[in-house]
Order: C-alpha cells, then structure tokens, then sequence
C-alpha cells in the first residue's frame, strides 16, 4: 500500500511539472509562448504572423526563435530583426542577439550598436568599438573611457533591474537623447538598468550616468 502511494506522489509530481512546462510549444498546427505565474497558472500566447514551415526555436538560447522573415524573443517579434546571420550573444534571460545589420536587446533595438565588434558584459552593460550601452543605449563615452569600462555592479539584489519607459517619457527626463527622434528607424521603447554601476580609471557610474 506505501508503495502504491508513493507512486501515485510520484505520478502527481511527474503532471505538475510536465503541465507547468514553459516556453515555445507547438499546439496542433500552431506555436506558442507558455507561461506560468502564481496568480494565473499556465498561459498560452499566440505568437503572431510566424511563418509556420520555417519557424524553429534556437537551441543557444531558448527563449529565441527565427523563421524565414522574423526573429522572436520569449514569443513577441523583435523590432527590425532578420534571420540574416540572427544569433543569441547570451543563454540567459537577458536577451542579447544580433543579426548582420543590428544588435538586440529582449525585443527592441540596442541603438547605434555595431554588430562586427559588439560584447556584452554583464547586464546591464556591453560594448562596440564605439561605446558602453546601458541597455539599449548607448552612454556616448569618448574611446579611453570605452577601452577602460569595466562592470562593477556592487548592488547585488537590484543590479539585474530591467527599466522599460515609453520614449516619450524618458525624453523628459534625459532630454540629451533627444537624437533618437531623428533616426531612421522607430523607436517606441528604451530599456535600461538603472542600477547597474561601472567604472573606468578615473570615472564612476550608476546606470546611464556619471557619478560626480
């Protein structure tokens, strides 16, 4: 009878999980984006206008997928991205990946990113050849601070923070980048990590900013 009873805890741990499985998943003739959460369980979100034949999940990085005309993070297509040469750059929930043309963060473009020489760091920072992001932006730092920042991201509970904030808004407040208006593609969102902190030999920063 014990034995019958552990099995069946066994059985009931084994569907829990199995149900609880989150992703990509193919439904019939359809993917999704699954989900789980406290208060809403298991959800399902169509992910729309993939190309069903070429669609395929990446094995780098799972929560990316690609099929002949997109990319997609976590199941919502990533603005401006092509399967052109597309590759995630982490195996993690931070998503950085470029194609030949541009660089990505999670769905939105990192701005004025150069494919060919782009790192990441450590979240919430990378580098080109040209600049330190925040993000997706670029923290417009002269070559000697580029070649000298480094990650230092001392605030341990809060240095992983993602901030997301219409354009609009952030313009604001930051009203240097007002550049990204004129630029030839559109920018509705930017994301930053405003606790995270660097440092070269003689400056210091907290998110976007110099600390002085």
């Amino acid at each position: 009878m014990k034995t019958l009873i552990i099995i069946g805890i066994a059985c009931i741990i084994i569907f829990f999980f199995s149900s609880c499985e989150t992703g990509y998943v193919k439904k019939g003739h359809n993917w999704v984006w699954v989900t789980n959460d406290e208060n809403f369980g298991s959800r399902d979100h169509w992910i729309e206008g993939i190309d069903l034949e070429s669609f395929r999940v990446l094995k780098q990085n799972k929560c990316f997928a690609v099929d002949k005309y997109s990319a997609y993070f976590k199941g919502r297509k990533i603005s401006y991205a092509t399967p052109d040469g597309f590759v995630p750059l982490t195996d993690n929930e931070y998503g950085y990946a470029k194609d030949n043309y541009r660089v990505f963060f999670d769905n939105d473009v990192i701005l004025k990113a150069e494919p060919k020489t782009f790192e990441v760091l450590e979240f919430p920072y990378s580098r080109d050849k040209n600049d330190i992001y925040n993000g997706t932006l670029p923290m417009n730092l002269d070559q000697k601070d580029v070649a000298e920042f480094k990650v230092i991201n001392d605030e341990k509970w809060m240095k992983g923070t993602k901030s997301t904030m219409l354009l609009s808004e952030f313009l604001k407040f930051s009203p240097e980048y007002e550049w990204i208006n004129d630029l030839d593609i559109e920018v509705k969102w930017v994301v930053t990590g405003p606790y995270g902190n660097g440092e070269t030999q003689s400056k210091k920063f907290k998110g976007l900013e110099e600390i002085k």
